[in-house]
């Protein structure tokens, strides 16, 4: 998990003298607190997502070698058949 700090105590003074009573204050900042944890990409995600971006680009570069290799051939097959006729 990825160490993010946030200073509760000083959001829900600042909320405070901002016009909040206390409980909504704090419930604001667990919300927001909870919410910022749950959204921070770890090393480890951007690791996963590297692999998987690898792997479909892998994929991705095979199936475009096939295509253009058989686009090859049919264009040479078509250049004989065409030699042979004229």
């Amino acid at each position: 998990m990825a160490a993010l700090f946030f200073d509760t105590h000083k959001a829900v003074k600042e909320l405070q003298e901002a016009g909040f009573d206390e409980g909504q204050a704090e419930a604001l900042v667990a919300t927001v607190g909870t919410a910022m944890v749950g959204n921070v990409a770890t090393k480890q995600d951007i690791s996963d997502l590297r692999s998987d971006l690898l792997s479909k680009m892998q994929a991705m570069e095979l199936r475009i070698t096939l295509r253009m290799g058989g686009l090859i051939v049919a264009g040479v097959g078509l250049i004989i058949a065409l030699d042979k006729l004229l």
